[in-house]
Order: structure tokens, then sequence, then C-alpha cells
């Protein structure tokens, strides 16, 4: 590895150190042969195995792409994140938070391989993918986790309420009580996101942008890429719901892209590959919070 190389990896691994400390649960990090000990807060038994650098040069990859424990689901099904690169803009992007889905899942992990892939757009800005945020919920094809908990009306929202349990936008018997809420909340603690995504699928209306917060340049900016129409509200209420946690009441810029449930993840990807990597990486708000 060049000089250039090493230090690369220095900064991605310290950016990953510093997002660990304070995080619940000891999760675990891969760790490269290169990188600095992390000490003894993070377990450093391999989770996945590093993303395939080939055809890359030491100076063109920069800093490898971090894959990160950051909690389970009810079942125990791991909660991974992947931070690439490294900078003061922060971005956080979340598939799957509905279990049935599925193209917020392909999105997302088309995403990683593409920054694995590229890892250029990633400079000067550190992004972290959590492609698959309900994993019990994927493998028993529900909207909800395990628990019957709608993980979008579980965050500790202002608005948030528990509504019914037999109907399938339960918003759990309190705020923040699922674990797979816990691990998003805990992520965005610590990587303090200047802007957050949230990939979902979307059958019983069309695909949209729809945005929460100071994110409505984003929503733009991605609807000039994608053709889905802007929305400030998908027409019905969404108690609990990340955007109202992130974007109405802490400030946060928050895109949910809606996608087309019908579609495959390629086309899916392919029409908004330029529109997420683009508004990624522009400039937008300062993040305000309360």
């Amino acid at each position: 590895m060049t000089c250039r190389g090493a230090k690369a990896a220095i900064v991605a691994a310290t950016a990953a150190a510093v997002f660990l400390a304070g995080c619940a649960g000891r999760p675990e990090i891969i760790q490269d042969r290169e990188a600095p000990e992390f000490g003894h807060s993070a377990a450093l038994t391999p989770l996945l195995p590093p993303l395939d650098g080939s055809g890359l040069s030491s100076d063109d990859r920069g800093a490898p792409a971090r894959r990160i424990r950051v909690g389970t689901s009810v079942e125990g099904r791991p909660l991974v994140v992947e931070v690439f690169g490294a900078g003061p803009v922060t971005a956080l992007v979340i598939g799957g938070i509905h279990g049935d889905e599925g193209a917020g899942v392909a999105v997302a992990r088309r995403l990683a391989e593409f920054l694995g892939r590229s890892p250029q757009a990633a400079r000067g800005r550190a992004i972290a993918i959590l492609a698959e945020a309900n994993p019990d919920g994927a493998a028993r094809h529900t909207r909800t986790n395990a628990n019957g908990v709608d993980l979008n009306r579980n965050f500790p929202a202002r608005n948030w309420r528990a509504g019914r349990k037999d109907r399938s936008d339960y918003g759990g018997p309190a705020p923040a009580s699922e674990p797979e809420t816990q691990a998003i909340l805990r992520v965005a603690e610590r990587l303090q996101p200047d802007r957050l995504f949230a990939l979902h699928g979307t059958a019983s209306q069309k695909p949209c942008n729809n945005y929460d917060g100071p994110a409505a340049g984003f929503a733009q900016l991605m609807a000039a890429r994608n053709g889905y129409p802007v929305l400030a509200s998908i027409g019905h209420p969404t108690p609990g719901s990340l955007g109202n946690w992130a974007g109405v009441d802490r400030g946060i810029p928050i895109i949910t892209l809606e996608l087309p449930e019908g579609r495959s993840g390629g086309e899916c990807w392919e029409q908004n590959r330029q529109a997420l990597v683009e508004a990624l990486s522009a400039d937008g708000p300062a993040t305000s919070r309360p």
C-alpha cells in the first residue's frame, strides 16, 4: 500500500472508531490488517468480508468501506452499516424499514456496490448505508418486524402514538421499543448526518420523492434525475415515522424515496442511480437541531 493509501485507511479507521464510541451492544467492525487498533470497546471479530478493490490502485481506492454491526433484530439477525469515505459532510441511507418492500433494500445494496467500485463519489464526505433495517420482516415478507411493530411508526417523534395492535401500522408499546429502531437511532446519534435517505417501495401509490424538514432542494434535484414527483406529504398521517422524527422534530433534511415495487431492483437502481449520487454529493442546508 502506498503512503497515500495507508493514510486513507487510517482516516477511515479513525472515523469508524469515533462512530463506535458510545454505541451499545459491543458492535463488531471489520478491521483491515494495516488499520490501527480500536481498543477494547469494539469486538474485532470479522463480520463480513472486506469490499473487493480489484482493478483499483491503492491511490485510487481511497479509504476502504467499514462494515459495522450496530445491533441485532428481534430474532437475532445482524444489522450492518457500511461507511464509505470520510469528511465533514455525512449522509445516512436506510433501506428496508418495511420488510415487504424489497426495492429499497435492492437499491441500497446497489448503492453500496457502486461506492465500493467508485470511491471517488464519497470523497470529502462520509456515507453510511444500512441496507436492510428490518431483516426479520424481510424473512417473513411482512411490513412489520417480528414483534408485529411497524418500525416506521416506532420512532420517538413528537407525534408518536401506539395505534392498534391488530393493524400493520402499529407503532409499538412505546416509542423506540424495537431493537431495529434503537439501532437506527444510535447510528444517527453517532454520525449526526446532515442528510438522510429512507428507501421504501410502493405498490399502492406512484413512486415519489417525499421530503421532510429542509429537504425540498434535494427532492427537486432527485426529481430532475428520476422523474418522480416531489411531495411534501404522501396523503395520510405517519405518526412516529423516521421522517417526522428526523425532518420535522430535528430539522435534518430527509428524503423518503418511494420506489415502484413492481419493478426489478436493477431497474429501480438505474432509475435512481444519478438522483441518489448527486443528492449525496450536493451542497445542502446546515442541519438544525432543537
